[in-house]
């Protein structure tokens, strides 16, 4: 349909162009036509204008109906008659031969001065060109009028009117239109087959390819063009369907590459959309596991987790737990709101290994508190002895859809991050007593430095405890190793009860614990010392055995007496071992002159 209308748009335009044509052709030949009628018709109506002046010199006057008679046997000639003005007929009379106007035109000519022509008749009958000349009076030139005439120059003295037949120059003009009119028709058939003939052999090709990226702009790229049988056709539909055929499958095994990477936002029937929206998100995972590997630890790693919820799909009613299949310790790392289920001893979704829904089942979890409450939990495994696990909580049902996307597209980032959450665990493996739980010695050393780098900035005071329980050994001699663990986490926990949460606690080595106190004075580090030392006057409670031990305490201050912390522990070690040396059961401030290290 669309090509039989652009088609005839062509052939009205190609006609109407040609009959313009024709029409100024014709136009031009009439005009030629006019042109020779007239040219021919002034000559006579001068050589009778002339012989009347030269009849007048010579004083003939019977000439004039001769001459008339004359002219009138010219070929083509229809009629030739003067006209007598009144002036003239009331000063010689009407004359030999009637000389009246014959119409209006002769009157017109008489009255005005001015030369008339005139065209008359119809295509199917005779065509007359009429030219009607004044004679006007002069005193000049061959003759001068006003000698004989009672007239004066300018005035109008008579006409001379010639009618012809153009009937010849009408016919040989319509023979020669005609004849235009044909070669033209032949000319414009011969050109529009010729048009239609190279247009059909592409248009068909044009409107298959037009078609075929339509359906491509809409998301369908299996659609090809159908071959055409001209070879310029054959060749673009052929070069069309290459391309379409690789685009189609390049798309198409992009697409499942791709979605075999991310789950993605949304999926969209049009396979490039789908692509362009998976290489967003592929952005957007691995400049978060960028990110990711410049933190220090796994508390970071969490915060920038719980960050993605909040921004990235507007949550705000979420957990996250961190737990270990292997000895089966779960852990809260995150609570957004108040938690909604006893994870701690047990998660069945890390049981699963999956996705547990409240809407798939009506008690999908028996470990959720509120029986009101619709809620997604997912397990994602990380390593053997890991596990992150995101529970979200919603109280409107119809969010369960989008709660479950933001949890499977979650795991986008997850999984592109595990190498990094892998390496955060084991720094924080290294970096932890697996008795106690606490950092260890490693982890001091890092810390040390970078609180002398920021002490330059913030000059902050730090106090440094080194506490040692005296003679434990006997501990483990008098009863077993695990009875000395087991006081030593006693200890770890009794110490942990007297310093701020702002302190640090560190497992130094053996029985052996270092503190860092944030933003003490001297004379508060001392405070802080001794009344750590003082509450060892309680006995140590492990199974049936009540255990009396007393600590000593060395104390040193930064950067009061160090700007090198790591020398601050060393001066704390120092003042340790004296205040053992003096007996235990002491603490000591750190004195360079007394204590040399």
């Amino acid at each position: 349909m669309k090509k039989e209308k652009t088609f005839f748009t062509l052939v009205f335009s190609i006609v109407a162009v040609m009959v313009l044509f024709i029409a100024v052709l014709t136009a031009t030949f009439r005009y030629m036509g006019l042109q020779s009628a007239e040219s021919k018709a002034n000559l006579a109506a001068h050589i009778v204008q002339e012989s009347l002046t030269s009849h007048m010199i010579t004083g003939s006057s019977d000439y004039q109906n001769d001459l008339v008679k004359q002219i009138e046997t010219l070929e083509g000639m229809k009629g030739v008659w003067i006209v007598r003005s009144d002036a003239l007929s009331r000063q010689y009379g009407k004359g030999i031969h009637p000389q009246e106007a014959a119409d209006d035109i002769d009157r017109a000519v008489l009255r005005d001065g001015k030369a008339i022509k005139n065209v008359s008749g119809t295509l199917f009958s005779d065509t007359l060109y009429r030219l009607s000349i004044p004679y006007i009076a002069t005193e000049n030139g061959k003759i001068d009028c006003l000698s004989c005439h009672d007239a004066k120059v300018g005035t109008v003295l008579g006409a001379v009117s010639i009618e012809m037949e153009i009937n010849d120059l009408k016919i040989t003009g319509l023979i020669a239109a005609a004849t235009a009119i044909i070669v033209l028709v032949i000319l414009t058939i011969y050109l529009l087959k010729m048009i239609r003939h190279y247009i059909s052999s592409y248009k068909e090709t044009l409107d298959e390819v037009a078609v075929t990226m339509e359906k491509a702009e809409g998301g369908d790229y299996s659609h090809r063009v159908e071959q055409s049988e001209s070879s310029d056709g054959y060749k673009a539909a052929m070069w069309t369907n290459a391309v379409m055929e690789k685009l189609d499958t390049t798309l198409s095994e992009s697409g499942r590459k791709m979605a075999s990477l991310i789950r993605l936002d949304q999926q969209n029937s049009d396979p490039l959309y789908t692509l362009q929206m998976g290489v967003d998100q592929l952005y957007e995972v691995e400049r978060f596991r960028a990110e990711i590997e410049k933190d220090q630890n796994l508390e970071e790693v969490y915060a920038r987790i719980v960050a993605l919820l909040r921004t990235r799909w507007n949550l705000s009613n979420f957990n996250i737990l961190e737990l270990n299949p292997l000895n089966k310790i779960t852990q809260v790392v995150h609570t957004e709101k108040t938690l909604l289920c006893d994870a701690i001893s047990g998660c069945r979704a890390d049981r699963t290994s999956g996705m547990v829904d409240s809407s798939g089942c009506e008690i999908a979890c028996p470990k959720m508190i509120d029986p009101e409450a619709h809620y997604v939990c997912q397990s994602y495994s990380i390593v053997d002895d890991l596990d992150i696990v995101v529970s979200l909580v919603t109280y409107e049902a119809r969010e369960i859809g989008k709660i479950r996307l933001a949890l499977e597209q979650l795991g986008n980032y997850i999984n592109a991050s595990k190498l990094q959450i892998i390496n955060k665990k084991l720094q924080q493996t290294v970096r932890i007593d697996p008795l106690t739980q606490l950092y260890n010695r490693a982890y001091l050393e890092e810390m040390t430095k970078l609180i002398m780098a920021q002490s330059t900035r913030t000059m902050i005071p730090y106090g440094i405890l080194m506490i040692d329980m005296d003679q434990f050994n006997l501990i483990n001699h008098s009863y077993d190793i695990t009875v000395g663990d087991e006081v030593i986490k006693s200890m770890a926990h009794n110490i942990l009860e007297h310093i701020r949460q702002g302190d640090m606690l560190i497992r130094y080595g053996g029985d052996t614990f270092a503190v860092i106190l944030y933003d003490y004075e001297g004379e508060e580090v001392l405070q802080v010392a001794e009344a750590i030392r003082l509450s060892f006057k309680k006995k140590i409670r492990v199974n049936t055995y009540a255990i009396l031990k007393t600590v000593s305490i060395g104390v040193s201050l930064f950067p009061a007496q160090t700007s090198n912390m790591l020398e601050g522990v060393e001066f704390a070690k120092r003042a340790l071992l004296e205040a053992k040396h003096q007996g235990g059961n002491s603490s000591l401030m750190y004195d360079p002159k007394s204590m040399p290290v």
